[in-house]
């Protein structure tokens, strides 16, 4: 068995357990007008903090894939169990969907819910996302294999000015002429897909980097890109829903700039103290990561369709809920795991 690289999975359970953080904080802070602005301003900095964890785990995926050897066998092996791991949630969510009163028609609800995750659960979009990603693993493969460095700089450079400064200029041309503007055409591979870019930078920066060891210069580069691209975009989602008297997340859009810099500065921090991550533990825990994905939202929706959580203080109800909701979930994947059939779906 491969050995697991210890600092990647520890990212893969930070990046889960920030999932989490961010659908509670969601509650509140989509909940603009109706809780204080303290609480609103508390889940706005929860979910700022945890915004780094759909970048990264496309990071990930990069930092571990892209280096490999297509093989044809390994290749139809993995798209195939995650299709099915795919309708099958899609069906237990569906019927979920089902019984917290959404629509019965059985037909309807099967064919839409392979196709669209309002009829099963938002959270199955990564789904998708990560599936057309193995698809084109052996082209993006043999892209990056032939990269040269001075190619590799250009993709970062690309990256985050073609992709990540669209977050600034599309919605401040947008508010300049009072109309909504996207970008007409996006170019292919560096913005037409966020989630391709992460994957790409994920392996240039994990390749560059895995070598290197506790550099102290980085250290404190990547822990103050950390704190100030959090605290940026707090401020900004605030003052920006404040004045428009409305949730406004421009500063969380996964393919801004600071979304970026804060995923990049996380992520190099993490692979250059592999030497921090010592226990054993944390290779557990992360391996029970994937279920707990896939299963989070079930308790979720138990508390959401229970409980008036707004109506507590944001800075006691999401780290609280957040971690409720990871451990049942985690103790779940850990149950499921024991049953044969059922842990090939987690």
């Amino acid at each position: 068995m491969k050995e697991r690289k210890i600092n990647i999975e520890f990212m893969r359970i930070m990046a889960i357990f920030f999932t989490v953080v961010i659908h509670v904080s969601n509650i509140f802070i989509r909940s603009y007008g109706k809780i204080s602005n303290m609480s609103f301003l508390v889940a706005d900095f929860f979910n700022a903090v945890a915004r780094v964890c759909v970048p990264i785990f496309f990071m990930i995926s990069g930092a571990l894939l892209i280096k490999g050897e297509y093989v044809k066998d390994k290749y139809l092996k993995r798209i195939k169990k995650f299709i099915i791991i795919l309708v099958v949630w899609s069906i237990i969510y569906y019927v979920v969907g089902v019984v917290r009163g959404g629509d019965n028609n059985i037909i309807k609800g099967i064919v839409y819910s392979f196709f669209n995750t309002e009829y099963t659960s938002k959270h199955l979009w990564f789904m998708y996302a990560i599936i057309g990603l193995y698809i084109a693993l052996p082209f993006v493969q043999r892209m990056c294999k032939d990269m040269t460095r001075e190619e590799e700089n250009l993709f970062l450079i690309l990256f985050l000015t073609l992709c990540g400064l669209s977050g600034i200029y599309v919605p401040l041309a947008t508010a300049i002429t009072r109309h909504s503007l996207e970008v007409i055409y996006p170019v292919p591979l560096i913005n037409s897909a966020y989630y391709l870019g992460y994957f790409i930078c994920g392996h240039i920066l994990y390749e560059r980097l895995k070598d290197v060891r506790n550099n102290k210069k980085y250290n404190l580069y990547c822990i103050l890109t950390y704190i100030v691209t959090v605290l940026l975009m707090t401020i900004i989602t605030y003052v920006l829903s404040t004045k428009a008297n409305r949730l406004v997340t421009t500063a969380f859009w996964y393919r801004g700039i600071l979304i970026i810099l804060e995923s990049f500065s996380l992520f190099i921090l993490i692979i250059i103290n592999e030497d921090k991550f010592k226990s054993l533990f944390i290779n557990k825990i992360a391996s029970l990561s994937f279920g707990v994905y896939l299963i989070h939202a079930i308790f979720l929706f138990i508390i959401k369709d229970n409980y008036d959580i707004v109506s507590y203080p944001a800075i006691i109800m999401v780290p609280i809920l957040s971690l409720i909701i990871y451990l049942c979930s985690l103790a779940s994947s850990y149950i499921l795991k024991k049953i044969p059939v059922v842990k090939e779906l987690l």
